[in-house]
């Protein structure tokens, strides 16, 4: 066994051999130390004409490439072609600038290492002809585009590094703070550290108290993270709204409880040994400026939240929403050329969720794109992953004096800089066209070999504690895990030991990146040896970068020559950070103002609905986009990889419609099964944002209930999205929805285990409604007993459950009409739990064949997605009633000889007779035919017209 004296000069001779590569690779004038060469091999693709995609090869020494080798390995020979000569014609060409690794240049290196190819860099780039062209959109942090042949000389990064700027904050007078902490002060023009001039304040007298001569952009960088909006929850916290949900939960005392608001995801008991654990994040402002990378960092960001979670969690379920502006700028004119369109992000969205999701080998649960025009300035983009794990691994450990700190999987980049700060606030086009890079660069690929090293380690009894790099990067991360180490907590970490994928990184960029697919472990001092050979074994790259002090502090250094890291070594190199954790607790709150909104008088009269207009009704809401088939999109998500769904996004005979109710068997060999529901209708939020968070609610929870799972075994996640200070109702309605969710939690015994809150919800001065997305898990320990979404035979009658709203305000059909109305009709709170526990009575009673929620869209939408779904067809006594959207009730198939029994005994519940299943493909309202073809043609054509 080496000794930790021995395992140090290990890893200092490691990091001396790749000192000296990246001396190479960062040298700024490589051609005078290496006479190199650059090689391009082209591929085309069958299936898209006019995209090219071009593998740069670099080798030493002008060495030959057997290109005929690369191309029978890198090219799929079924869809693509080996290009000899590309063709004329204007074009654009992107790829990564000279300053950024490709995130795909380890695996290609690997690749020809293996073919026996002598490759020293490789960069992937792209060549767009004709129309492809038009909606590519370029990240100008770490992209360089080519409309001519590309001269490229090396593919290796150069760039010099800058020093550390000192500020002496005693000597500057108010307006020179203020510049400094919103980025026009002329040292500092562009990096915006959203600190208030109170919050400037405050670092002064840090600086006063701690007698320092000057504080660094390191300290300034760090502050402006840790006391941002979305780290530091400053609005959330002056309201007090995370301890509403926190006492809530802790009060219903739910034995299925593990761990709530304490970790990168909420835990819950599944069966056996295993727990399962949720998720979900909200990544608003890089998808409304480069979607792509936005999009790619919710679903990346989040799956690490899992695989950090604990001591280590498999992902078994990714889910998906996006709500953008609307398709055709009607509302707000003026955004058009300054925000990104709704087209262009709902198709970003697209490939972003599937070049993430789909190597990443994990299934999709849930996925669905709504439409909203508040959502033009500032898109809604949510992920969420479920993942499953160890009981006795589902909690973090304690750090210990002497631990190592350990960043693995990517190198760190200058991609994310600032995104907590920005993601914080407004996006403006200053915002926009700033010089920090908001937006990360993913690589699923190296996010999936984390998620077997983490396990190993896990099972190897090495980590004490995880976490994932998100926003603020080190500054969030390591400091976060450091806080937690027992005393008082403390760590150190030396910059100068961080792999990194940028030449000439700033000793603030190397703190705040937050470049993706990075995790952060605190290894028990003891297993150092052994994690690093699973580290090796999973070919993860990994870095010994600081140390457990146990002395209250959180340490930054920049010193390539401090190695040999121990628990008391002196602050050496460049200082670049040296504070109390206490400090951070020092942040200022903001004054917020809680106005009432005026009580609206006015009224919205909806057209009548009788025989003579239903047809044409009906076409209105199937062709909405919200309701419209999404296929397209949703098929480009794998939902059926490793096997595990029962139920994902999509059912029916064509696997088109839209599932409401997530299904998945994740242990092996067992039928235990996990249930993932979600309920959002911006529609809702416009007319009564507090009453549509209770109708969310309450939709989450009865789809679950519905299908047979119990209340007690459904946990909850809240995802807020609020607008800010320019709405000047926005904090009275986020502190009405908090209250709502956490009483009606209470009632139902339905803890929220995890939580998201973006106070940011303004985008080029247009706000979002004031929303929060609830989402629900349930178990059941065997999944044949759920009761799902598919008519099951002819005959059957089809009967509704519970709440019967009469008023279309806030439905489908309302916006399709363009008249939202201004009321909004809700179950009362104090009747939700009995309902619950007779639904569950009546589903699980063996009398109910097939079973689905009516929330958006109302019965119509049910009807019509059951007829499309099954092939059967239905006849309804009804007419009017099949359009208001009544959340919480819920539409049930039972065989016929039972409907009179269930009208009977479940009085309690207000059931009503919706119509009869019949053998054949039809909708009969009232005796009329309504032209199924009209329906679905809207139905299924919309999305294509929308988004293609």
């Amino acid at each position: 066994m080496l000794t930790l004296g021995d395992s140090a000069k290990i890893i200092d001779q490691q990091k001396k051999k790749k000192s000296n590569i990246n001396n190479k690779i960062y040298s700024k004038n490589p051609r005078k130390e290496n006479k190199v060469a650059v090689f391009r091999l082209a591929i085309g693709s069958h299936s898209h004409p006019d995209v090219f995609k071009i593998f740069n090869f670099e080798t030493e020494g002008s060495l030959p490439l057997n290109t005929q080798i690369i191309a029978d390995h890198f090219i799929d020979s079924v869809t693509e072609y080996s290009v000899k000569e590309m063709p004329p014609g204007k074009f654009l060409e992107v790829i990564y600038h000279n300053g950024v690794i490709d995130p795909c240049q380890e695996s290609i290196l690997t690749a020809c290492e293996s073919l026996g190819v002598p490759v020293i860099a490789a960069k992937v780039s792209k060549r767009y002809y004709s129309n492809a062209q038009d909606d590519v959109y370029v990240n100008k942090m770490v992209h360089i585009t080519f409309t001519s042949e590309p001269a490229l000389e090396t593919l290796r990064p150069r760039g010099s590094r800058k020093g550390m700027q000192v500020f002496d904050l005693t000597a500057m007078s108010d307006n020179e703070l203020i510049a400094l902490g919103n980025g026009t002060h002329d040292r500092r023009k562009g990096c915006d550290l959203a600190l208030t001039l109170e919050d400037m304040e405050k670092l002064r007298e840090m600086q006063i108290r701690d007698k320092l001569p000057c504080v660094t952009d390191v300290f300034l960088e760090t502050f402006g993270a840790r006391w941002s909006d979305h780290c530091n929850h400053k609005k959330w916290r002056k309201l007090s709204l995370f301890r509403i949900l926190k006492d809530a939960t802790k009060r219903i005392r739910n034995s299925n409880l593990v761990s709530a608001f304490v970790d990168n995801a909420g835990v819950w008991k599944f069966f056996e040994k295993f727990v399962i654990a949720l998720k979900l994040e909200t990544h608003c402002s890089p998808s409304q400026m480069e979607p792509y990378g936005g999009q790619l960092t919710k679903l990346g960001g989040v799956l690490r939240d899992i695989i950090f979670c604990g001591l280590g969690f498999r992902p078994i379920l990714n889910i998906e929403m996006t709500a953008v502006g609307e398709f055709i700028r009607k509302k707000f004119p003026l955004l058009e050329g300054i925000a990104l369109s709704a087209r262009t992000i709902a198709r970003e969205t697209i490939r972003a969720i599937a070049d993430y999701g789909n190597p990443m080998g994990v299934p999709m649960a849930l996925a669905r794109m709504l439409s909203h025009f508040s959502f033009s300035g500032k898109v809604f983009a949510l992920g969420g992953t479920v993942g499953l794990g160890r009981e006795d691994c589902a909690l973090q450990g304690i750090p210990q004096k002497g631990d190592f700190v350990l960043m693995v999987g990517g190198r760190t980049g200058n991609d994310g800089l600032h995104g907590a700060t920005v993601s914080s606030g407004e996006i403006t086009e200053q915002t926009d066209s700033g010089d920090s890079c908001h937006v990360q660069i993913g690589n699923p690929f190296q996010e999936q070999k984390m998620v077997m090293a983490i396990e190993d380690l896990r099972d190897a009894g090495c980590p004490r504690r995880l976490n994932d790099f998100g926003a603020a990067g080190i500054v969030s991360a390591i400091a976060e895990m450091g806080e937690q180490a027992e005393g008082g907590g403390g760590v150190l970490v030396n910059l100068a030991l961080v792999p990194l994928k940028c030449a000439g990184l700033e000793n603030w960029q190397i703190a705040l990146s937050e470049s993706q697919e990075r995790g952060g472990i605190i290894i028990i001092r003891e297993k150092l040896d052994e994690a690093i050979e699973i580290l090796r074994r999973h070919q993860l790259e990994y870095a010994v970068v600081g140390i457990v002090t146990c002395n209250g502090r959180f340490q930054m250094i920049y010193d390539p020559d401090a190695t040999d890291l121990h628990s008391d070594m002196p602050l050496s190199g460049e200082i670049c950070l040296d504070v109390p954790y206490v400090y951070f607790d020092e942040c200022p709150l903001p004054q917020i103002e809680i106005i009432e909104p005026p009580v609206r008088t006015d009224t919205v009269d909806f057209p009548e609905i009788t025989l003579d207009n239903v047809e044409e009704m009906a076409v209105q809401v199937t062709s909405h986009f919200d309701a419209c088939n999404q296929e397209q999109a949703t098929t480009q998500y794998d939902g059926t990889v490793i096997g595990t769904n029962v139920q994902g996004s999509l059912y029916g005979r064509d696997y088109n419609v839209t599932s409401h109710l997530a299904v998945s068997r994740p242990v092996y060999g067992r039928p235990y099964a996990v249930t993932i529901s979600q309920s959002f209708s911006p529609w809702q939020f416009e007319v009564n944002p507090q009453l549509a968070a209770r109708n969310a609610m309450i939709d989450a929870i009865i789809t679950q209930v519905a299908s047979g799972i119990r209340r007690t075994d459904v946990c909850e996640a809240d995802n807020f999205y609020t607008p800010t200070q320019l709405d000047p109702y926005a904090y009275y309605w986020l502190v009405k929805q908090v209250q709502e969710i956490a009483a009606l939690s209470e009632l139902t015994e339905t803890p929220f285990v995890s939580g998201k809150d973006s106070s940011s919800g303004t985008g080029f001065g247009v706000n979002v409604v004031p929303s929060v997305v609830i989402t629900a898990m349930g178990k059941i320990s065997d999944y044949r007993n759920l009761i799902m979404h598919l008519w099951q035979k002819p005959c059957s009658t089809l009967i509704a459950v519970g709440p019967q709203f009469k008023t279309l305000s806030g439905s489908i059909l309302s916006s399709s009409l363009g008249l939202t109305g201004t009321i909004l009709e809700s179950m009362p709170r104090e009747e939700v739990r009995e309902y619950l526990d007779r639904l569950y009575q009546l589903v699980t009673s063996g009398k109910v064949l097939s079973s689905v929620p009516i929330n958006r869209g109302g019965i119509l939408l049910r009807l019509f997605e059951g007829i499309i779904a099954s092939g059967f067809g239905v006849k309804t006594p009804l007419c009017q009633e099949l359009f208001p959207e009544s959340y919480g009730a819920a539409l049930l198939e039972v065989p016929s000889s039972a409907a009179g029994y269930i009208l009977t005994n479940y009085a309690d519940l207000n059931p009503r007779i919706v119509g009869e299943i019949v053998d054949y493909r039809s909708l009969t309202v009232c005796g009329r035919n309504i032209d199924l073809n009209l329906l679905f043609n809207g139905w299924n054509t919309t999305f294509q017209k929308a988004v293609a």
